[in-house]
């Protein structure tokens, strides 16, 4: 990928990865060094996270096209060599943001679940993953996604309750 051309995004816009979708990898090996590749650079370059996190739930029987959703992430990667997290010394505050897309996966029809701690402009925990409950509205998805996000608080934050 060296050679390819940079991207601005690391997913096309509105794409949904299905199980069901392109052939099956007859060695899924290479996919799974890749995605794994991709999950350590969400460490310092959360942005991929949803996208990342699109790849993994396909780690079990990798297609053709879910091998291709894998190629936009590494141009967006080469496009934006600058981009990650930077710390300096500010003012510390403790702030969560959360949010959820009702029955996005059009296999199983649960829903994304992911937030972001900050302690001042710090990101320091963040995560995105499927919701393991089926939610019957928006809202019953969002409040699932508010109570995983308060409980990462909690255990973040065990003395200040």
């Amino acid at each position: 990928m060296g050679g390819a051309k940079p991207s601005k995004s690391p997913c096309t816009s509105g794409s949904k990865l299905s199980r069901l979708d392109g052939e099956t990898l007859s060695d899924p090996t290479p996919y799974r060094q890749v995605v794994g590749a991709l999950q350590y650079c969400t460490l310092t370059r959360p942005e991929i996270a949803y996208s990342v996190n699109q790849l993994c739930q396909h780690m079990h029987a990798p297609s053709s096209t879910h091998w291709t959703a894998a190629k936009p992430v590494f141009r967006y990667l080469q496009g934006t060599p600058n981009h990650g997290l930077y710390y300096t010394k500010r003012i510390l505050q403790l702030n969560a943001f959360c949010d959820s897309d009702w029955a996005r996966c059009p296999d199983d029809r649960r829903s994304t679940m992911g937030f972001a701690v900050f302690l001042g402009e710090f990101l320091i925990a963040w995560s995105a993953k499927k919701q393991v409950v089926v939610s019957r509205s928006s809202t019953e998805a969002e409040s699932h996604s508010l109570s995983i996000t308060t409980a990462k608080l909690w255990n973040l934050t065990p003395n200040l309750f």
